[in-house]
């Protein structure tokens, strides 16, 4: 006799595809943003779609993380992005000031890379790059 309050075998089989489909999806992904990868990445994550930034720039995201010092990091970044200006990250932070970071914040005309650590010995560097196009003109009413 079957019982009303029991999954059946179907529900079972789509809660696991949901399963594979989350567990695909929290694996490490490629950089597309055409700016440099720090080569000891440890996998990051490529946003699926753009995001709006505050200025109002319309930016792709790639988020990752490395295990080496962050100075390291940041001078890795300061040879492959060579005519990138350097700033405090926490200056005009994306963040705002909820967080106090340790790090550099790199610009390249309309793109970000943004190199830190959580103050306090955070035990990873984190790497973001926003790969953006222009903020949009201001509307005209």
């Amino acid at each position: 006799m079957h019982n009303p309050l029991t999954p059946s075998r179907s529900v079972f089989a789509v809660l696991a595809a949901c399963c594979v489909c989350v567990a695909g999806a929290a694996e490490p992904q490629k950089n597309t943003t055409g700016l440099p990868t720090y080569p000891r990445d440890t996998g990051g994550r490529m946003d699926a779609v753009s995001r709006s930034l505050p200025n109002g720039q319309n930016c792709i995201h790639y988020a990752s993380s490395t295990t080496d010092p962050l100075q390291t990091v940041i001078d890795w970044y300061k040879k492959a992005l060579p005519g990138a200006k350097v700033d405090d990250v926490n200056k005009d932070s994306l963040y705002g000031n909820y967080f106090k970071l340790d790090g550099v914040k790199l610009l390249i005309g309309n793109d970000i890379v943004n190199v830190y650590r959580m103050t306090g010995g955070a035990e990873k560097t984190t790497v973001e790059i926003f790969k953006c196009s222009n903020a949009p003109a201001p509307k005209h009413e």
